[in-house]
């Protein structure tokens, strides 16, 4: 175990089987930031992880008894520092993805900041050695997460990242309920619902070279999940009556849609009709059920400029919604190999109706039915998560 004095700044680095990585990694961290304090908090790896950083004697030791997720094992890694006085904790990966040069300058923009992000999507920030399904997945899942949580961080799944002391208390960081790597996003969430300073420092993010990655389909499917039950939470407790209205008008839509459809099809007994040709039909009917209800109920005190213009991007958000559902059912069947008929409907008509759902929503408010300067009233969750600290 490190036995030298303890400084103002540590980084954790959660471990499991990255014997291959660790003790280069420990070299280049002490090398690049000899200021910082380093924590490395291994889940009782089996492939001897633990062993080598205590031989290494650069790095202080947390030892847990196996393996229960990213977000446990950061979160005990958060309260080692904050209980031993850190007033900087940064966090970074074991895999050397992250260049360890870059350290020093996430720690120093906390000069004005609350949290520093090393960032990939930012001027100066890129990837290098990536798959291209590896950056379709993630070039997506953070554009999907900054969409439906609205928020202004471009690299929201970051996992390089500076805290001062006192943004991991604002942010309730050690009550975050996320396992895997929605753990990060949680973190930029809640930060900017804090009206923290967040700033972002560019990166180049490497893949790894060697051991193995712990991205698994559970990981992906709880961030799916996770980001879109937290965003329902704050919408349903800011805007219930709202919420409530557009879902009514959405089943409203789902019924003329069903009914329409079955009764083409039913009154068509020599199927002189082609199915694809009834179902676009219905379609369409639906679509101007649930604009003009949506209209008329939900937002009938937000009356759109333009008709027509309102109902063309109506039918142009509509027709996202609807790709959703259907890029849901196929990154879980064809991406993730989740090909049983149970999964498949839970992809397409669960998780794959609900993210079409909120897109539906926060995307026919914000573009379609705007409120005009007349009739604009404060929107709690959107002035919370823009405000910043002075």
């Amino acid at each position: 175990m490190r036995t030298t004095t303890r400084k103002r700044s540590v980084v954790v680095i959660p471990t499991y089987n990255e014997a291959e990585t660790i003790a280069r990694l420990l070299d280049a961290v002490i090398d690049a930031a000899p200021d910082v304090d380093v924590l490395v908090v291994d889940d009782n790896s089996p492939d001897g992880t633990a062993r080598i950083v205590r031989s290494h004697g650069g790095a202080y030791l947390l030892q847990r008894a196996g393996k229960s997720g990213l977000g446990a094992a950061y979160r005990a890694g958060f309260a080692w520092a904050i209980g031993r006085g850190y007033e900087v904790v940064a966090q970074m990966d074991a895999d050397l993805s992250h260049p360890p040069d870059r350290l020093p300058a996430l720690i120093a923009a906390l000069a004005n900041a609350d949290v520093a992000v090393g960032s990939r999507y930012v001027d100066g920030g890129g990837v290098d050695a990536w798959t291209w399904l590896r950056r379709i997945i993630s070039t997506w899942g953070n554009l999907f997460a900054r969409i439906v949580l609205g928020l202004d961080t471009r690299d929201v799944t970051a996992g390089y990242k500076a805290f001062r002391r006192s943004a991991l208390a604002r942010i309730d960081v050690m009550d975050s309920l996320s396992d895997g790597y929605c753990f990060q996003i949680e973190n930029a969430w809640r930060a900017q619902r804090a009206g923290l300073r967040v700033v972002e420092v560019p990166i180049t993010f490497t893949d790894r070279t060697l051991g193995t990655s712990k991205m698994s389909k559970r990981i992906v499917v709880e961030a799916l999940l996770r980001v879109v039950r937290w965003r329902l939470r704050e919408l349903v407790a800011d805007r219930g009556p709202e919420v409530t209205a557009f879902l009514a008008v959405g089943l409203c839509g789902l019924f003329v849609d069903v009914a329409l459809f079955n009764g083409l099809r039913g009154l068509d007994p020599f199927r002189l009709w082609d199915p694809t040709v009834a179902r676009s039909l219905a379609m369409v009917a639906a679509m101007f059920v649930t604009y003009a209800g949506n209209r008329a109920v939900t937002w009938r005190k937000h009356p759109p400029t333009s008709r027509t213009r309102a109902l063309g991007t109506f039918a142009l958000l509509n027709l996202v919604g609807l790709g959703i559902s259907d890029g849901c059912l196929g990154v879980s069947h064809d991406v993730l190999g989740l090909t049983s008929a149970l999964a498949d409907n839970v992809s397409a008509n669960g998780v794959g109706l609900a993210l079409g759902t909120a897109f539906r929503y926060l995307t026919y408010r914000r573009f379609v039915f705007t409120p005009t300067a007349s009739n604009r009233s404060p929107d709690p969750a959107v002035t919370t998560a823009t405000r910043r600290s002075p």
